[in-house]
């Protein structure tokens, strides 16, 4: 990525002829994003959802940056309290830099084409009510991959579990008799996180579903329809797709993990023991 951020710059300065003050401001810029992107990609206890990919030297895959990070890139730069016009800055400089890369035929897609500018200071909250989480769960049950994803938003609203976790986990790893599973936690730590018995119901509902058990090679929970284990960029996807779906944008599965601790606080939890 590195790379292709002094071809444009090259670009600008010699076809645009820019000022040596946009030349600077499209630098920090892009090297701050690309420097985001390396920092959060991926990190267990991250409040953002990146997930990018390296080459051999440890740079950034340009095909691998989605709109979902950029996103999470201008939700950081909120996070940390920089003024609106820097904010739109930003972005522009980031749509340029993408726009840029897809006339030159260095992408096959444009990740910065439908990046919004911001309309007002406000920030979206991050976490649901329950009426919200039940709106994004009522969907028509017509498939397999139906009733995989709404397994799978269910166990995040049930236990508060990291993407990662529930990517990773197998169906050996439920006990429906003391509805509890277990997870690989932070420092590569088994811990016990709990369901509901919603969760369980429909946890029991899809596994009597699981169509694909005899292609897995592994004893995966969650799987793709080629009857792999599920991607942390499939679940993610399948989040947004459904918020979408119900007319809730900007929900990643970091809105759901709050939602979880939201809930537990409303209902008189401690907060320490919320936050362990």
């Amino acid at each position: 990525m590195l790379v292709h951020i002094d071809l444009f710059l090259e670009y600008l300065q010699i076809e645009k002829n820019a000022s040596e003050h946009t030349l600077d401001a499209y630098n920090g810029d892009l090297h701050q994003f690309n420097d985001f992107l390396l920092e959060f990609n991926e990190t267990e206890e991250s409040p953002y959802e990146v997930f990018i990919e390296l080459n051999k030297t440890d740079e950034i895959l340009l095909e691998s940056i989605h709109s979902s990070d950029i996103k999470s890139f201008v939700e950081f730069c909120y996070d940390n309290k920089n003024e609106r016009t820097s904010i739109e800055r930003k972005i522009a400089s980031i749509k340029s830099f993408f726009k840029f890369l897809y006339n030159r035929n260095h992408i096959a897609t444009n990740p910065a084409k439908d990046i919004l500018y911001p309309k007002t200071k406000k920030k979206i909250p991050n976490f649901l009510y329950n009426k919200q989480i039940d709106s994004i769960l009522n969907f028509k049950i017509e498939s397999f991959l139906d009733q995989r994803d709404k397994a799978i938003i269910t166990l995040f609203f049930s236990t508060g579990a990291r993407i990662s976790e529930i990517a990773n986990t197998n169906k050996t790893d439920i006990n429906f008799q003391s509805k509890r599973l277990k997870v690989m936690g932070k420092g590569a730590e088994e811990r016990y996180v709990f369901l509901t018995d919603n969760a369980s119901s429909v946890l029991s509902e899809y596994l009597q579903h699981h169509e694909f058990s005899k292609k897995c090679l592994d004893e995966a929970l969650f799987i793709n329809n080629r009857g792999n284990r599920i991607t942390v960029r499939g679940i993610y996807n399948i989040i947004v797709k459904r918020a979408k779906a119900a007319g809730y944008f900007n929900v990643s599965p970091h809105t759901l993990r709050h939602s979880f601790a939201t809930e537990l606080l409303n209902n008189g939890a401690d907060i320490r023991a919320v936050q362990e």
